[in-house]
């Protein structure tokens, strides 16, 4: 029902002398007011607006009447949403809760361990957010560690905690000591692992010269015939026995 505007009708109803007009809007159903007055005008409120009387309402059947609604259906009136179905406005929000946004320059949001000013752990990570990793967090030879976690050579691959002792005179598995068969004692170039049979001696290794001396001194395993006194006179060909097999 439509009519032309004209003023708000005080109509308390113990009242006498009531208007025409205004009786027969009443009685026709044209207000539902509890405090008795009648608007006599089309208000042209839609059915599912919610009317709560704030100053912002615009009649739409989504306005919630909050001071930044701009009446679209998916508007959820935050403060940074931008109203579109797909709102995504997490830069000012802390999603992991360590006090910083995207915004406020905080490089991983799912991280609390990760902000601007944060102190740099063993994990891999830019956690003070300066742009770079700081080199004991490198893993340079792809061996699985990192200095920080202990890895004592990340230039070798084959160096790390837990790998296996090699015959390389290194400390592989970085528990701070080589193995006892590593270790050069005579400094002859050789190791025990590596074939040498008297560490002590630096005249015997592997394909050193026999000496005349009753050692395996290349050890191969066995003396030269001419280290051996065949006939137990206690002197052997190298010695001057020009006869071992004559007593």
């Amino acid at each position: 029902m439509s009519l032309p505007d004209a003023t708000i009708l005080p109509f308390p109803g113990r009242w006498f002398g009531i208007p025409v007009l205004a009786l027969a809007l009443m009685m026709a159903g044209c207000t539902d007011r509890e405090d008795g007055w009648i608007g006599i005008w089309n208000e042209g409120d839609p059915a599912g607006d919610d009317d709560t009387g704030s100053g912002d309402d615009d009649d739409t059947a989504d306005d919630d009447d909050t001071a930044d609604d701009d009446d679209t259906a998916d508007d959820d009136d935050s403060a940074d949403d931008d109203d579109t179905s797909d709102d995504d406005d997490t830069g000012g929000e802390d999603l992991d809760g360590d006090g910083w946004t995207v915004d406020g320059g905080d490089c991983d949001d799912n991280n609390p361990d990760t902000y601007p000013g944060a102190v740099e752990i063993c994990d891999g990570l830019d956690n003070d957010c300066d742009g770079t990793v700081v080199a004991v967090e490198l893993d340079t030879d792809g061996d699985g560690y990192m200095p920080c976690t202990g890895d004592c050579d990340d230039a070798d691959p084959a160096v790390n905690p837990g790998a296996t002792e090699l015959c390389d005179g290194l400390d592989n598995d970085c528990d701070g000591q080589f193995g006892v068969d590593e270790v050069d004692g005579d400094g002859d170039g050789w190791l025990v692992c590596d074939g040498d049979c008297d560490d002590l001696d630096p005249g015997t290794y592997p394909g050193a010269a026999e000496l005349c001396d009753d050692l395996d001194n290349d050890c191969d395993g066995a003396l030269s015939p001419e280290e051996i006194d065949d006939d137990g006179d206690g002197t052997t060909d190298c010695d001057g026995d020009s006869d071992d097999n004559d007593i």
